[in-house]
């Protein structure tokens, strides 16, 4: 017995606005003021600022960095990831025909 076809929907788009205030949060706290740029990241957007994966970030890199850790969070400064990134520079230069 043949199945009789489905019925075909059809959608509208509708744009969205913007709202004038952003929504309080669930707690009721208001939304956090921007603070300004960021001090420190994950490992993951850490690789990422690297431009490497987040394997070859944990094998490679990651044990040459001071980290935070606090409770299962690890926080990576980016004044030492430009540090790491000095230093491996200058590794490689050393002994390399100019």
């Amino acid at each position: 017995m043949p199945r009789p076809a489905p019925e075909q929907l059809e959608l509208e788009v509708v744009p969205i606005e913007s709202p004038d205030k952003p929504r309080p949060h669930r707690n009721g706290s208001a939304a956090r003021p921007a603070l300004g740029p960021r001090l420190a990241v994950s490992p993951d957007e850490a690789a990422a600022v690297l431009g490497v994966s987040r394997d070859y970030f944990d094998e490679h890199v990651i044990h040459e960095l001071r980290v935070v850790r606090r409770g299962r969070r690890i926080l990576v400064a980016l004044a030492e990831l430009e540090r790491w990134l000095d230093r491996a520079a200058a590794r490689a230069g050393v002994g390399r025909a100019t």
